[in-house]
């Protein structure tokens, strides 16, 4: 947009100056307000192949698949409002360090139990057919209950135990830590947010503010009142309100998925 009202502008500044209302400087100055916006919008465009080729690596995907935005970003709904903090519990990660610290703690029961004796139960059952050649056709049966139990295996059961409590106790600590950084994510998700939705209503009123300067501008130009730099001028700030409108936009987006990936919203 910014390009296209510049070209116009250039293109204007040429008829007035083949009039010989302007001088060859005002044109001049607009073709090279007009290229420096192409400029711009190369560069813009390099970056959004950069960052289609993110999000290919990103999802695994072969560098020739096609990507297709689904919204343009002026088009896109804002969300003003965030949905209540679901808290740090329903996070997969956390869940994941919250299961590793359940196994921990039964591994500090199992390194208990090696230390305790143990009981075990057999039997036997034998039968000897009469046509055996040296048996008479009896049959006999065992039954037998047997305790282990070894008490002096140089104290290897009560390193077992330090060390499944240990264990269990990092597993502890880690899933505390994630949980503690997990909720300061959270908390500064909804700051950045709220800070993208006031920073959208400034960029709002700045655009609306260089719009009407445009039109004055344009206007003391024609009146022969404003030299075409001040116009120019003026649609380079309404090029960059539109900028910034839509970098606005862009961190609202951006800090509302930013919010949900710290709920865990994504990880269901």
């Amino acid at each position: 947009t910014g390009i296209a009202a510049a070209r116009a502008q250039a293109e204007r500044a040429e008829a007035m100056h083949g009039q010989g209302l302007v001088s060859g400087l005002d044109a001049r100055l607009a073709r090279l307000r007009a290229a420096a916006l192409e400029a711009r919008r190369l560069a813009a465009a390099a970056e959004a192949e950069n960052a289609r080729g993110t999000v290919r690596a990103l999802l695994a995907l072969p560098d020739t698949t096609p990507l297709t935005l689904s919204d343009v970003l002026r088009d896109a709904p804002l969300d003003e409002t965030l949905p209540a903090a679901a808290g740090t519990a329903a996070r997969a990660d956390i869940q994941a360090l919250a299961l590793g610290e359940r196994a921990a703690a039964l591994g500090v029961h199992r390194a208990w139990a090696q230390n305790l004796p143990s009981l075990a139960a057999f039997g036997s059952l034998a039968e000897h057919s009469r046509r055996a050649p040296f048996g008479a056709g009896s049959g006999d049966w065992t039954v037998g209950v047997g305790l282990v139990w070894r008490p002096f295996v140089g104290l290897a059961g009560v390193g077992a135990v330090a060390r499944a409590r240990a264990e269990r106790d990092a597993a502890a600590a880690r899933r505390e830590a994630a949980e503690r950084a997990a909720g300061l994510e959270i908390g500064r998700a909804a700051r950045l947010h709220a800070a993208a939705l006031r920073g959208l209503a400034v960029a709002t009123d700045a655009l609306g503010e260089a719009t009407e300067a445009l039109a004055q501008g344009e206007l003391r130009y024609r009146t022969g009142a404003a030299p075409i730099t001040e116009v120019l001028d003026i649609q380079a700030a309404l090029t960059n309100a539109q900028l910034d409108l839509l970098a606005a936009r862009h961190d609202v987006l951006v800090m509302r998925g930013a919010y949900d990936f710290a709920n865990g919203a994504l990880d269901q």
